[in-house]
């Protein structure tokens, strides 16, 4: 960073005349993320320097990138101002000097998928950067001073965007959606924002309020993926490419588009917490529910997403915890196991959104008969599974807490399982029969079957539960050895290993593996 670097373009930035002309203040259409990330560069810039003896410096960073002090006044007049919702911690950790503890406090109490909790994080992640790039230069004061004071001034001379400053929020529509026609790929979100602007007219206001409002709910939610499955879960399946002219086109008078506004603040609360089950979302829903959401969060089940959305604004809460239950055995039969299609998933999904929300799909069961087309049959399903292999530890362990619940429900019928560790990740660990890494104890084994190790490691019938201490224990041991821990397990299907097997091989594997996709038929039916 020196004056003969080359410049950063930085992109385009749309802003729009305020009633403030005297204050020469300007409102953000596109751009805030990138000006706030700059500005918390400085920020971190300048506590660097207060942190070593840079007062003076730091001081000419403060005044002439981020705040202007006024006399009398405590706190910085901050030459960027945020929305509503982020103005405050914005003020507090970047604006105004603050030590890193102020920052870690504020992140522990902010909302998990919130945006205020993006916003610290990202001031953390700066000045972390800045101190990391300052110790890179060496123990001398002078060279870490000399980088940070070089960034700076790239910032400020290299750094070039295009500033486009319209009259109206409706130019900017106009602007917006003539780049759009001309291929550039704009989000769906900004278009809709602009286009709720123009035809809201003299409701701007009204309508950056809700839309501020939405974009908390939504968090670190992709913006473009909620309207998808808004859209979805009430009109049916459609293109991205073409989300942005069908909701013009059925929101296009001032009724509407204050209403879609509304709408979309109270939607996006749902699709945020569609994964969370310890939500408040799901606070009035049953036990049962809450395992399926967090089994449909596991299992990666974004295409359904639209269905849940349906039948939350139409259904009772029995209805749901069946509508969940049988989503999940489409997601594991279908997508997991039976590695189908997405996009046939989609589109069934889609129909089924929208069948809800009109009413031609009043029961889980009425869903379930237009869902059961998509499910391989019993011989498919085990078939499949006895072939099924899994390298995300926590989706492995998920599975075989179920098998095992079957099991004891076969051991123990006409009685509730007991779910003990089972549901505790802090207890209970996956334990991978052959090691991931075999090392000597199992040469024998690996020398008559070089491939055993590579082909069979993320087999499921290579998988088996463990309380954690034991787990650590067993580390690379030999099978013999593994056995005696096994046998003492408080899990049936470990201790099935032990009882069963005296040599673990190919075959073994391939032995207990079938013998779990028989079980798995009793959890994930039709």
């Amino acid at each position: 960073m020196s004056a003969g670097d080359s410049d950063y373009f930085l992109g385009l930035i749309v802003l729009v005349n305020t009633d403030e002309p005297a204050a020469r203040r300007y409102e953000i259409l596109d751009g805030q993320q990138r000006l706030a990330t700059t500005t918390m560069t400085y920020a971190g810039i300048r506590q660097w320097l207060r942190e070593h003896n840079q007062d003076t410096e730091a001081a000419k960073i403060q005044t002439e990138f981020i705040g202007i002090s006024e006399i009398g006044e405590a706190t910085d007049e901050p030459r960027l101002i945020l929305n509503t919702n982020n103005r405050d911690a914005f003020q507090e950790t970047v604006v105004n000097p603050c030590p890193e503890k102020t920052l870690l406090d504020r992140l522990s109490t902010a909302g998990r998928h919130s945006s205020v909790r993006k916003l610290l994080d990202a001031a953390l992640k700066c000045r972390q950067f800045i101190s990391q790039l300052a110790e890179h230069q060496g123990p001398e004061p002078q060279k870490q001073c000399l980088i940070l004071f070089r960034l700076a001034k790239y910032l400020r001379d290299n750094v070039q965007v295009n500033c486009l400053d319209v009259t109206a929020p409706e130019n900017a529509y106009t602007i917006f959606e003539s780049l759009n026609d001309r291929g550039i790929d704009l989000s769906v979100l900004d278009l809709l924002k602009n286009h709720l602007l123009k035809a809201a007219h003299d409701q701007d206001e009204q309508i950056l309020h809700s839309w501020t409002a939405m974009i908390t709910r939504l968090g670190d939610r992709k913006g473009d993926e909620f309207l998808k499955a808004f859209w979805t879960s009430r009109y049916g399946r459609i293109q991205r490419g073409r989300l942005f002219r069908e909701m013009k086109a059925k929101y296009e008078t001032k009724t509407k588009v204050l209403s879609l506004s509304r709408e979309l603040v109270e939607v996006a609360e749902v699709y945020a917490n569609l994964e969370v089950s310890d939500g408040e979302l799901w606070s009035g829903h049953t036990a049962a529910s809450r395992e399926h959401v967090q089994a449909l969060a596991l299992l990666g089940a974004k295409q359904t997403h639209p269905i849940l959305m349906a039948a939350l604004a139409k259904w009772s809460v029995p209805q749901v915890e069946t509508l969940l239950k049988h989503l999940v055995t489409l997601i594991l039969r279908y997508q997991l196991v039976g590695r189908g299609r997405t996009g046939r998933l989609e589109i069934q999904s889609a129909s089924v959104a929208s069948s809800i929300f009109t009413g031609r799909l009043q029961s889980p069961k009425a869903v379930w008969e237009h869902l059961k087309g998509l499910i391989p049959t019993d011989d498919e399903f085990v078939e499949d599974f006895a072939r099924y292999e899994e390298t995300k530890p926590a989706l492995s362990r998920w599975i075989l807490r179920e098998l095992e619940l079957e099991q004891r429900r076969l051991a123990n019928p006409g009685s509730a399982p007991q779910s003990g560790p089972l549901t505790d990740p802090e207890k209970v660990n996956l334990e991978h029969i052959l090691p991931k890494n075999p090392g000597t104890r199992w040469g024998d084994l690996t020398h008559v079957d070089p491939d055993f190790a590579e082909e069979c490691r993320h087999r499921l019938g290579n998988m088996c539960l463990l309380d954690k201490p034991s787990n650590k224990a067993q580390s690379s041991r030999a099978f013999a050895d593994k056995i005696k821990v096994y046998r003492s397990s408080e899990f049936l299907l470990t201790q099935q290993v032990a009882n069963e097997y005296t040599v673990w091989d190919r075959s073994a594997v391939e032995s207990l593996q079938k013998k779990l996709a028989q079980l798995a038929l009793g959890v994930w039916t039709v």
